[in-house]
């Protein structure tokens, strides 16, 4: 602050002008080529534009989120947004059990304009089944070139190892022993043409460093936890590309 006023030439007061400091590209709306990151000057505005924004997913899908949009969800839903769009952007929320987590975390998937992914832990369900669905987004997001959102919760944790393989997305992109014979049709496909175009020599190696870049730009991650008990800080410690590769955003106890 002392800085500012010796170099600037400007008070405290006139920096923190304002109520919040938020920031959003979604005023112009989703479909638009050129998004214009900007503060929000006028807060009403913003929740106003965030309504508009869930009545559009609501008429979407068939899971509709009947939800009560004020100041400070919206704020975490811009937050939440602003991550996710930023290169190799992963958000790590913290915050109770119906704190709003999941469904803000859709939101703000929706109004960055990507596709989001969640598994579905069913009776039965294992590692096998883990790996699939990891294999699954993990080729939607390189073969397919489709900006995604992984969104995954703590109550999902059927086995550790989840959160290994989460820890190694989030760290390089790649899950060691994921691909299958069949796969590489698509990474080598994908690998070659990316090779071509930012003119590297063409070999396995290089066609798959290649694929993996492009998983790491088009996938966010986002994980959902409660910061209560024990499990959580040893899981931080096992797994430090948790906090390492994300950013954080706390979820407080909501206004009254």
């Amino acid at each position: 602050m002392q800085r500012a006023q010796s170099k600037f030439a400007i008070s405290g007061k006139e920096i923190f002008n304002c109520e919040r400091l938020i920031f959003g590209d979604f005023y112009e709306g989703i479909d638009v080529d050129t998004r214009v990151y900007k503060q929000v000057m006028d807060l009403e505005k913003m929740v106003d534009k965030i309504k508009e924004f869930l009545e559009d997913y609501n008429g979407s899908v068939k899971n509709q989120m009947h939800l009560v949009m004020f100041l400070d969800a919206c704020d975490h839903v811009c937050r939440i947004s602003r991550v996710i769009q930023q290169p190799l952007g992963n958000s790590f929320l913290l915050g109770v059990g119906g704190s709003g987590r999941q469904s803000l975390a859709r939101l703000a998937t929706f109004m960055s304009n990507y596709k989001v992914f969640q598994i579905e832990v069913v009776k039965g369900y294992g590692m096998m089944a883990w790996r699939e669905d990891v294999k699954k987004v993990l080729l939607q997001a390189g073969g397919d070139n489709k900006e995604t959102t992984f969104l995954f919760v703590d109550t999902q944790i059927v086995n550790e190892q989840q959160l290994e393989d989460i820890n190694n997305v989030l760290n390089g992109g790649d899950v060691p022993g994921l691909y299958k014979k069949e796969d590489f049709e698509i990474i080598d496909k994908v690998g070659m043409q990316l090779c071509v175009e930012n003119k590297i020599a063409v070999n396995k190696m290089n066609m798959f460093k290649q694929f993996v870049a492009r998983i790491k730009t088009n996938m966010h991650m986002i994980i959902a936890m409660s910061p209560l008990g024990g499990a959580f800080i040893e899981r931080n410690r096992k797994f430090p590309s948790m906090i390492n590769c994300s950013t954080i955003d706390w979820f407080s106890e909501w206004p009254e």
